[in-house]
């Protein structure tokens, strides 16, 4: 039972899987709102420029015919003419078509935006696999698509049979009628037909995009194990991770033990933890801590004091307040000045008085006198 859950897609898409279905051209969209926009477009630009134009293309056919049955008419004549023909029928339907193309390309605009998804134009050549081919044609979906693309022609074909049924009496009078204005009259009945069927399937599209939709989401979703494996992706390999931490403890604190020798002072638990202190000065305008550590780290604190010669000296407190509240290389805290200042001035007047014994020895004077 477990196994079975695991198995199951119980899981939204995240916005990972969301944005790589996305680059390979996996997203939601409706051709019937494509369809349905560029039917409306092609009506509206018909419904503007289409009078216009059939005047244009009515004069023009006109020239061309009487100019066909001049009497001097040759070859080069007519090629003159068929090239004229040809840029006249090109500046028609251009307009039409530049905006047939501009309705094609906002309609998948305002379904997915903006997107150039090279990956979908690479050749996939599983689908020339005829088994692959045969299992669409009895899928769910393929079902689906049947069904929309019947309820699509009979809704289109009840549209006609409306339309027309009502003008019925008025076609029959067409025979007796000049032929402009059976153009006209016919125009007029071919624009309602199309304006109902571009209206019912705008309706259609939105509720197909909106099917569309949940059907993207539905197939994107995750499982378990692919929630995750895409997880430990993102994340990165847990035992790489413990990796790469170890060698950056490493390399801070081999850094930090390289700062032992420059310290004044090394404050002790004394076992426990062990905090070197520095103080320049020209550059500082407090004390830092330039290496702290508990237990075995403070154990390999105090011993390279030691072999540097760094003074050791023991203050429990002090020491386990600067290895708690103070961060490597920042200054210690106001309220801890004056302790720090003491053990300090405690430390540079063993140096002096160190320096005054050598120089004492080296001068064959008592050690005693030192003091003095």
């Amino acid at each position: 039972m477990p196994e079975e859950q695991a198995g199951e897609k119980t899981l939204p898409a995240s916005e990972r899987k969301k944005e790589q279905a996305r680059e390979r051209g996996n997203v939601a969209k409706s051709q019937d709102l494509n369809s349905a926009i560029t039917l409306s477009v092609a009506l509206l630009g018909l419904w503007f420029l289409g009078w216009g134009a059939f005047e244009r293309l009515q004069g023009a056919t006109r020239h061309y015919f009487r100019e066909a049955g001049h009497p001097q008419l040759d070859a080069d004549i007519a090629h003159y003419l068929a090239g004229e023909m040809a840029i006249t029928l090109g500046q028609i339907v251009l307009p039409i078509m530049a905006l047939l193309v501009v309705a094609g390309i906002s309609s998948n605009v305002l379904q997915f935006g903006f997107l150039i998804a090279p990956q979908a134009l690479t050749p996939k050549f599983q689908k020339l696999n005829p088994l692959e081919g045969m299992k669409k044609f009895v899928s769910a979906r393929t079902l689906v698509e049947f069904l929309k693309s019947m309820l699509k022609l009979v809704i289109v074909l009840s549209i006609v049979y409306v339309t027309v049924s009502t003008r019925w009496e008025g076609l029959l009078t067409l025979i007796f009628m000049e032929p402009l204005d059976i153009v006209q009259h016919v125009g007029w009945l071919v624009a309602l037909v199309w304006f109902r069927v571009c209206a019912a399937m705008l309706i259609l599209g939105v509720l197909d995009f909106a099917f569309q939709r949940w059907q993207h989401e539905q197939d994107l979703r995750m499982t378990v194990q692919e929630a995750k494996q895409e997880t430990k992706e993102m994340e990165g390999d847990p035992h790489i991770k413990q990796r790469v931490r170890q060698i950056q403890r490493q390399l801070a604190t081999q850094r930090m033990m390289e700062e032992i020798p420059k310290a004044d002072v090394v404050v002790t638990n004394p076992v426990t933890y062990a905090v070197a202190l520095r103080y320049d000065p020209e550059s500082m305008q407090a004390p830092k801590v330039v290496a702290k550590g508990a237990r075995l780290l403070a154990e390999r604190i105090r011993e390279a004091a030691i072999e540097n010669g760094v003074p050791i000296v023991e203050r429990p407190d002090m020491a386990r307040t600067l290895y708690k509240t103070v961060d490597l290389d920042q200054p210690v805290p106001e309220h801890l000045f004056r302790a720090v200042a003491e053990v300090l001035a405690y430390v540079y007047q063993i140096d002096r008085r160190a320096e005054k014994i050598q120089e004492r020895r080296r001068m064959n004077y008592p050690v005693g006198a030192a003091a003095g």
